[in-house]
Order: structure tokens, then sequence, then C-alpha cells
């Protein structure tokens, strides 16, 4: 008798069905962010991007660790993707600015995010805190960790980091940034695939998200039409990506050797060659805090409601 053929060796996620699942819990995101904004997004991060990367991974039969590039690395890549915070947020912002010089004034005034920090100074801080310590880990674990694994296991690494950072880009809901988070994403794709984990890309990501949070709770929230002659916008940018590239360079030197995709693909039961998704196999845990996720999203709303009424009273 013949011997059976070897199982086939499994297969990465489907990118385009994880993204969907984060545009679906995106929703009540928003719902939660309009009961309390810093709350809702610490929700949004934690259960509609976070929690559904470990639940997918760990129910089809992967280790998450490993799928979702968690493992450890060297301080000093950790260390220059921080530094790479600093050029890429330059070179966003210019981009940024660019962008809605091009399209009408009326898009800038709806989709301005300096309206998030409008809140009393207690609240500022609040979201800081949020974006700062909170946002990197989670969307790059997201976006960097699943939907590019997922993709660069089926395509180039060009076209991996290029997808994972359009979703990025796309799931902002924002027109006047979307070349400026775009460009972000490219810079943080870019370093995950180089040193084979997230972590160089979350130090850089809290770096621009500290930069930012930073000038909004010193110097406060930019009036309307602030906008800076084109001369800096452009010297700006020249700058952004002159040091960006001597980072980037740095860091290519610091890994020589990007880890294979294929690395990512360690099962949590070697017996079982399928990673087809099963609820059967999402850890306790990861349930238990799926109840608690839509706990506090009720409790959210409900506070709203309450506070909403008194008001009204």
């Amino acid at each position: 008798m013949d011997p059976l053929p070897p199982p086939p060796p499994p297969r990465g996620k489907s990118a385009l069905a994880f993204f969907g699942i984060l545009l679906l819990l995106f929703l009540p995101g928003i719902l939660a962010q309009s009961a309390f904004l810093p709350a809702g997004l610490a929700w949004t991060q934690l259960f509609a991007f976070l929690l559904p990367a470990f639940a997918l991974a760990a129910g089809s039969n992967l280790r998450p660790a490993a799928y979702l590039r968690l493992r450890k690395v060297p301080a000093r890549l950790v260390l220059l993707g921080a530094l790479a915070g600093v050029p890429a947020y330059l070179s966003a912002g210019a981009a940024m600015i660019a962008t809605r010089r091009l399209l009408p004034e009326a898009w800038g005034e709806t989709f301005d995010p300096a309206r998030l920090f409008d809140g009393p100074p207690w609240e500022r801080v609040l979201l800081a805190l949020v974006a700062v310590l909170l946002a990197p880990p989670c969307e790059e674990i997201a976006f960097r960790g699943y939907v590019q694994t997922s993709l660069a296991l089926r395509r180039s690494p060009a076209a991996a980091v290029l997808g994972a950072a359009a979703l990025f880009a796309i799931v902002h809901l924002d027109p006047i940034r979307f070349p400026a988070v775009l460009l972000l994403g490219l810079v943080f794709g870019w370093l995950t695939w180089r040193a084979g984990s997230v972590w160089p890309a979350v130090a850089a990501h809290a770096v621009n998200n500290g930069i930012t949070s930073g000038i909004v709770l010193l110097a406060g929230v930019p009036a309307q039409g602030e906008e800076p002659p084109l001369s800096a916008v452009a010297a700006t940018a020249v700058l952004g990506l002159s040091l960006l590239a001597l980072v980037l360079a740095a860091f290519r030197a610091a890994t020589p050797a990007p880890p294979p995709a294929g690395e990512a693909l360690s099962l949590a039961d070697p017996a079982d060659p399928s990673t087809a998704f099963s609820p059967e196999r999402v850890p306790p845990r990861l349930l238990l805090a799926a109840v608690a996720g839509l706990a506090l999203l009720a409790l959210l709303v409900l506070g709203a409601v309450f506070s909403e009424a008194r008001l009204a009273q």
C-alpha cells in the first residue's frame, strides 16, 4: 500500500475577510465614541482591532504570537523604529497639508481631526493617552500583524506592505489624511517586514502619535485657515523624507535578512494541518473578553442616554 501523502501546508488567512470584520466592528466603535470619545476610542482599539486579530488567529489553529508577528527583537531595532517615527511624522504632516490644499475647503472642515481635541483639558489628556499607549500596539497587531501577514503568505513582500497600508488608510475614513496615513502605513509595514516583528512599527507609531498629541496639548488646536506657506511645506517634506531614508537605511543594515513569511505559520495543534476557523478553537478567555466588550459598549451607550436625559430635564 502506498503511503498516505503528507498533509498540505497550512495557509494564511484572508486579509479582506478580516478587514470586513474590522469594518463591521467599527460601527459599534463609532457608537461608543459618540457616547464618550476617549472610552469609545479605547473600546475600538481593544475590541474592534486587537481582539479580532487574536481570536481569528487562535480559532484558526495558529499560534497568535507567531502569526501576529509578536516575537521579540533586539532593543536597537525598537529604538530605530522609534527614531523613524520622527521623520515619518514630518513627511506625513507635509502630505496632509498638501492634500488639504488640493481638496475642497469644505472637506477640510468636515474631516478635521483636530475637532477630536475640542473637549476640556482632562478629556484631551485621556485622548492623548489612548493615542500614544493603546492605538499603536492595537492597530499594528491588526494591520501589520494579521493583515500584512495574511497578504505576505500569498503575495510578494511589497504587495503585502502596500495592501496592508492601503487598508489601514481606508479604515480611517478620512480623504484628507489618506495620503499621510498611507505613507505612515508603508513605513510601519516595511519596518515589520524587515524585523519580522511588529514592535519596531509600534514604537514608530507611538512616536508619531506622541508628537501630534504633545503639540495639541501644549499649543492647543490650530484654528482653521492657519496654514504654513507652500515653501515651508515643501521644505518639511524634503527634510522628513531625507531623514527617513537615513533611518531606514540604518534599519536595513541592522536587519540584513528579513525572516521568511512562512515563519508565521506555527500551528497550535501540529497534528491538525487545517487552518479553517472554528469557534471551538477560540480560547475561553477571548470569548469572555468579547462578552465584556459587549457589556462595556452597552454601559457606554446607556450612560450617554442617561446623561442626555438629565440634561434635557
